[in-house]
């Protein structure tokens, strides 16, 4: 089965799907058990008082909900291969509110040869709805499971 790694060539950038986040969403991921008795929990990521009483001028998002889109970008780009040495290092220089459009991104920086296995080394990022990036690191995937010369 073809993936798109083994198209890409470095410098080629692969986009997500923008994803608006809502608070039904971040209920769902930061509200606690459905069933638990005064759900949802009350934290900067559901209750815009506790957000503010943080500094925070209203509620923001789990950065690991957005997180996620990231991660469903990069097993879309190196299929299993992810699941069997993906590597992801991140940090959340701005916060996501309630309404933002998020979308990931991934620039292949490398594919070099490590230990005689291939090795696609990226950028990768997520971008709200005015361009500004919410989140930024590198990731790193074994590729095919073989070296460039198939040994």
């Amino acid at each position: 089965m073809k993936l798109p790694i083994d198209e890409m060539k470095p410098g080629d950038v692969r986009c997500g799907k923008p994803r608006s986040l809502t608070m039904a969403r971040a209920l769902a991921l930061s509200g606690g058990p459905f069933d638990k008795p005064g759900w949802p929990d009350r934290n900067l990521h559901t209750d815009a008082e506790v957000a503010r009483s943080t500094g925070l001028p209203d509620v923001v998002v789990s950065g690991t909900q957005w997180e996620g889109y990231l991660v469903g970008l990069l097993v879309d780009t190196f299929g299993m291969d992810w699941f069997n040495g993906g590597r992801l290092q991140i940090k959340i220089p701005r916060s996501v509110r309630i309404g933002d459009t998020v979308q990931a991104k991934l620039r292949l920086d490398e594919v070099a040869d490590q230990h005689g296995q291939r090795l696609a080394k990226m950028t990768v990022w997520c971008e709200n709805g005015l361009g500004q990036e919410v989140m930024v690191g590198t990731a790193e995937c074994p590729v095919g499971g073989q070296t460039p010369n198939g040994v």
